[in-house]
């Protein structure tokens, strides 16, 4: 009897998207086969994607993605749904969900003729039209298939309880403390010889930026003697300033300059560093890593178990076209964005990016395409990728030192603490859906070389 309906879909990138949907499904009643879910209606189902499709599916739901459109899991399961739908003469057998930017002209001909889903613009829209569509088509339901059959499926999967042990964890934050600051800060007077606007360089030698005839530095009068622009000059050196004082009134415009002073002061160290720039979707900045910026596009650090390790900031995947056949190669990017902290207390928030370019310096600038790239590249990305990551940039930046200096000024700087803010939690926690393989990589040294330089061909 055909009264199952089963998801077909690229693992693990396309996980999230049908895990969702596969709940959803079961919320209204239907009785859902995915690999994510099996048991989720209390029934032993068959463990063979390919014998439900021969035996008990009604419709076959494929998550149409950039990633299943190529992946030749998910292909031959279509494959294999098309030809029983042709031998058994069934109807609409394959509904396609399309989720992402994959354009109509380059999805795989089994599809060509059939009409998809559209998720990739809200997926509360499509599951609307999907439901209705099952409704009309007179998809059978399940008792066994309910609101209460999903949330004791959530809770035996997910609960926190089954995690939670009695002991203290360490956890390392993303934020990293300011460990000295300069005492005062000065606000210049400038003006110009002759008649012009009063508007300095963006090329200046140290951070520093101008409000109305005010030039708002941590930097002395003499640092910008003949750096100001054509024409422009201190008129008079500012009276020194309290740091202090502007940390006592964090809320004001004064505690507004020293955000936007520690933004600049981190941005002008990166081009001291050469380090490119990026513009995110938000309109922040992020600095990437270029191909042979570094040797071996690789950073040092010690990890958390105290011993030494690398990992890669530049890397590639061999993309291959699968209608011209002709590969070519995108590189991917590790970046990192900062932001200031200044209240409760002073110090630097850190980003982790990934962004991607076709001649391992120039990244593109839709950032559509750049999303749709990192979903798949950071896919099998865990935590331990991203904080490794991390903590090498920073080691970078601190040239293996125990800190990272910041020029302010001819005889003034600031330092970062090489090390993140740590906290302890009174309890412990451990995924339960995490095997005792995956714990002892991520928490006793996953080897930080698995898989960094390794070329992968797959259809683009």
């Amino acid at each position: 009897m055909r009264n199952t309906v089963l998801l077909s879909h690229a693992n693990p990138e396309d996980n999230e998207f049908t895990l969702w949907l596969a709940l959803q499904l079961a919320n209204e009643g239907y009785r859902v086969w995915c690999d994510l879910t099996k048991l989720l209606g209390g029934e032993v189902f068959w463990d063979d994607i390919e014998e439900v499709i021969r035996s008990t599916a009604s419709k076959v739901l494929y998550v149409l993605s950039r990633v299943s459109n190529v992946k030749d899991g998910p292909l031959r399961e279509l494959q294999l749904a098309q030809n029983v739908a042709r031998r058994e003469k069934l109807r609409d057998f394959v509904i396609p969900l399309h989720i992402d930017d994959l354009p109509h002209n380059e999805i795989t001909i089994e599809l060509t003729r059939v009409t998809a889903c559209s998720f990739e613009n809200s997926w509360a829209a499509g599951l609307a039209a999907l439901l209705d569509k099952l409704e009309q088509q007179g998809v059978p339901r399940s008792a066994n298939f309910n609101r209460i059959a999903v949330n004791e499926w959530w809770r035996t999967r997910f609960s926190a309880e089954r995690g939670v042990r009695d002991e203290a964890e360490e956890h390392l934050s993303n934020l990293f403390p300011i460990l000295s600051l300069p005492d005062h800060v000065y606000f210049h007077s400038l003006s110009r010889h002759g008649i012009g606007k009063v508007e300095v360089s963006d090329e200046l030698p140290y951070p520093a930026f101008q409000e109305g005839i005010s030039l708002i530095t941590f930097a002395k009068a003499e640092d910008f003697e003949g750096k100001l622009g054509l024409g422009l000059y201190i008129a008079k050196a500012s009276e020194p300033l309290r740091v202090q004082e502007l940390l006592e009134h964090r809320e004001s415009q004064f505690g507004k300059h020293l955000f936007r002073l520690l933004r600049l002061a981190w941005e002008h160290m990166l081009c001291e560093r050469d380090l490119p720039v990026h513009q995110l979707a938000n309109e922040r900045n992020t600095f990437y890593f270029v191909k042979d910026k570094i040797p071996a596009d690789k950073v040092f650090f010690t990890g958390v178990n105290g011993a030494k390790a690398h990992r890669s900031v530049v890397g590639y995947r061999t993309i291959t076209n699968s209608t011209t056949g002709e590969k070519r190669k995108r590189y991917w990017h590790f970046a990192m964005e900062a932001r200031p902290q200044v209240h409760p207390s002073l110090g630097y928030y850190l980003k982790p990016h990934v962004v991607f370019s076709n001649d391992a310096k120039t990244i593109w600038s839709s950032k559509k395409r750049l999303a749709a790239a990192r979903r798949t590249e950071c896919s099998d990305w865990w935590n331990d990728a991203w904080r490794d990551r991390m903590l090498g940039v920073v080691s970078y930046l601190a040239n293996g030192g125990d800190c990272i200096r910041v020029s302010l000024g001819s005889d003034t700087s600031l330092t970062i603490e090489a090390g993140p803010t740590v906290f302890m939690s009174p309890v412990a926690y451990t995924d339960p859906q995490l095997t005792e393989e995956e714990l002892t990589l991520d928490d006793y040294g996953r080897s930080p070389y698995d898989g960094e330089d390794a070329s992968e061909d797959e259809k683009e």
